[in-house]
């Protein structure tokens, strides 16, 4: 077959925007309640699973189990364009980074990324899909605070990510083990999501703190010292079990279901093109 079957852009901002939803939607309890934490700073005083079930409890007691799914449209307009646009974005700069390391190398052959391309194609997707869909009035502020805290957890994520699935299938090879391409996704996203969010926790309550108490955190330096000199470095950790669960689930969901409509895709090409 001559024709090359490799999704094109619209499968790339479909599969996006399906992903997005759906893990906006199955996810939205974790959001809301985060935020309930954030906005009653019950967090600074409690740092654990009872401060969280203690919220979950108000939230069913007042509002019913349907309550935790309140906020659910907002989140869907919110995230699930930016989760089309990153992919689109991560896809077309995958094939320029790719192109541009085999003229680099001289190796025509290649076509795995190095783990610093990843890095920097997936914090570059972050921030071109967040600078688009920024209001004007809000952009220098909301643009900062993506710069510092959502492309550096999407660049050291897909770094992972991608070192996982390798590990993953060649450890497969090794031992003559069939392992299923949604396994392996699944897997590298949970871990990945895992490890990117702890060690980006610092650059999370940063921005939080920022947008809580803008007249007290007014810069991200003038944040991470103050953060460090008040509460020490624990302090950039306090509540972060709940970040850290919630991030570890969606980007296994999001990969996954990504991957997964990518592979249908092209499949269903292959099938319906003559041979």
């Amino acid at each position: 077959m001559g024709t090359d079957k490799k999704p094109g852009s619209i499968v790339h901002l479909g599969a996006g925007a399906l992903s997005g939803v759906t893990s906006c939607v199955l996810l939205q309890p974790f959001d809301l309640i985060k935020t309930r934490l954030q906005q009653s700073q019950i967090q600074q005083a409690h740092n654990g699973l009872g401060t969280i079930s203690a919220t979950v409890r108000s939230v069913v007691a007042a509002d019913g189990v349907r309550g935790l799914w309140r906020g659910t449209l907002p989140s869907l307009i919110r995230n699930a364009p930016g989760t089309s646009l990153y992919f689109y974005f991560l896809n077309h700069t995958r094939h320029f980074c790719l192109a541009a390391e085999q003229r680099f190398t001289g190796d025509q052959a290649r076509t795995q990324l190095s783990p610093s391309s990843n890095m920097v194609i997936g914090a570059s997707s972050r921030a071109f899909a967040g600078f688009l869909l920024m209001p004007g009035t809000i952009l220098k502020v909301h643009f900062e605070s993506s710069l510092y805290k959502d492309a550096p957890y999407a660049g050291l994520y897909l770094l992972l990510y991608e070192a996982i699935k390798n590990q993953e299938r060649a450890m497969a090879q090794r031992r003559n083990v069939l392992l299923p391409e949604t396994t392996v996704t699944m897997v590298a996203g949970v871990a990945a999501g895992l490890a990117a969010s702890y060690l980006t926790q610092p650059f999370d309550m940063v921005k939080t703190r920022m947008q809580l108490r803008p007249l007290e955190y007014t810069s991200v330096v003038q944040s991470f010292a103050k953060i460090y000199n008040e509460e020490t470095f624990r302090g950039f950790f306090r509540g972060i079990s709940l970040r850290v669960l919630r991030k570890g689930v969606q980007a296994s969901l999001v990969f996954t279901l990504y991957e997964w409509v990518l592979r249908s895709s092209t499949r269903r090409s292959e099938t319906s093109s003559p041979t």
